[in-house]
């Protein structure tokens, strides 16, 4: 089973390192996230001047104890990569699934070999690929910060295994919902709205309080996300990304036997 899921991942990969999609899509998040990354570089800089002439003139070395690296750099940086992906990883899995339907391709795949599991898990692990070149080209940022800064590397570390694993949720969420149509722009749309609504569970539970509050926010994307984004790692918030990926993967293979009973 394995190696079916491996040769359809191979296939997948080849096409998508190969679609201009695909790169217009790298060129989106690296520009964007480049863009912030200067600005918030800059407002830490002038952040940082500002509490040290306040610590000379004022002769308070405190006043630089509120500057910190990975509080005020760092997690917006990771945390405004997590806002793009939430637009740009439905662009990469609007045609995993949708293309195969469109060209008429599917039926080789239903028919072949694979099962509809290795059909999923395929397009998940190229997507997954993919996406990990997106954050090599995040991580130049990083290697900035660390070649002129002193950064925590724990809860950087803790940063991006959360960007990871949210990023992970997100392809599988696009999975999904490019198994449903043969529309692609349906398909990046259908993925858009359910990530969003795991999005705003965490807003609406702020609004909220008692035990729906706690669910709403457990159930919440952000609000895991949060959690690793603070420098904290909790096997609570492991398991949630996993289950959900989990749940979607096992939603899209559903989606895909649903149609060889037709």
């Amino acid at each position: 089973m394995m190696w079916s899921a491996w040769t359809i991942a191979k296939r997948e990969i080849k096409s998508l390192f190969v679609s201009p999609v695909a790169y217009v899509v790298l060129g989106i998040f690296a520009l964007l996230a480049g863009i912030h990354f200067l600005l918030s570089l800059q407002a830490f800089d002038e952040a940082l001047q500002r509490a040290q002439i306040q610590a000379q003139l004022m002769k308070n070395p405190e006043a630089l104890s509120g500057i910190n690296l990975n509080g005020m750099l760092i997690s917006n940086v990771i945390s405004f990569a997590f806002f793009i992906l939430l637009f740009t990883l439905p662009a990469i899995t609007m045609r995993l699934l949708s293309e195969e339907r469109n060209q008429g391709t599917y039926e080789l795949l239903l028919t072949s070999p694979a099962s509809a599991w290795d059909i999923v898990l395929g397009k998940f692990i190229a997507g997954a690929v993919f996406f990990l070149a997106m954050l090599v080209t995040h991580s130049l940022f990083l290697m900035v910060m660390f070649g002129y800064g002193n950064p925590e590397p724990g809860p950087v570390f803790a940063g991006y295994l959360g960007l990871f694993l949210g990023g992970l949720a997100f392809l599988a969420i696009g999975i999904f919902a490019s198994s449903l149509t043969k529309n692609q722009i349906i398909s990046f749309f259908v993925s858009l709205f359910i990530s969003l609504v795991f999005l705003m569970l965490g807003w609406a539970g702020a609004k909220t309080s008692g035990n729906i509050s706690e669910f709403l926010q457990d159930a919440s994307i952000n609000a895991n996300f949060e959690t690793f984004n603070k420098g904290v790692i909790t096997i609570s918030a492991i398991v949630y990304f996993i289950t959900l990926g989990a749940f979607f993967l096992t939603g899209s293979q559903v989606s895909i036997q649903s149609l060889t009973r037709r």
